[in-house]
């Protein structure tokens, strides 16, 4: 005797569910780490002075900032590809930044609220 296997035609279609709306932390957490995270990647790739972003970076990452620069990143294709950004409080944002052109790197940057503004604590090009 042959087993008789159920037909898949005649069962309901499921479509997998709709992805969540970000809710709006989520959505100024990518907000801010988008421009904040742009202006870093324009010194990096020697498109701006640091200077033009320094209120928005800790004094050691400003330091730290002004000994890198990303090789290549003067290329006019080099750029910022997606931003991926995560609120872990309500002062506290960690960023992941895609950049690049043929070659693509990426710079992992914390942001957190200091009085009445947002600074950039840690930058680290991955």
């Amino acid at each position: 005797m042959t087993a008789v296997q159920p037909s898949t035609a005649l069962l309901p279609r499921t479509d997998p569910p709709l992805p969540a709306t970000p809710d709006p932390a989520q959505r100024t957490a990518v907000l801010l780490a988008s421009v904040i995270g742009r202006q870093v990647f324009d010194v990096l790739a020697g498109r701006s002075g640091a200077r033009s972003v320094r209120e928005h970076l800790t004094a050691t990452v400003f330091g730290n900032l002004l000994g890198l620069r990303l090789r290549g990143a003067h290329h006019p294709e080099y750029r910022l590809r997606s931003v991926h950004a995560c609120a872990i409080s309500d002062s506290a944002v960690e960023a992941c930044l895609v950049v690049g052109a043929h070659r693509v790197r990426a710079l992992a940057l914390r942001l957190e609220r200091r009085a009445e503004r947002w600074v950039c604590t840690r930058l680290s090009p991955i």
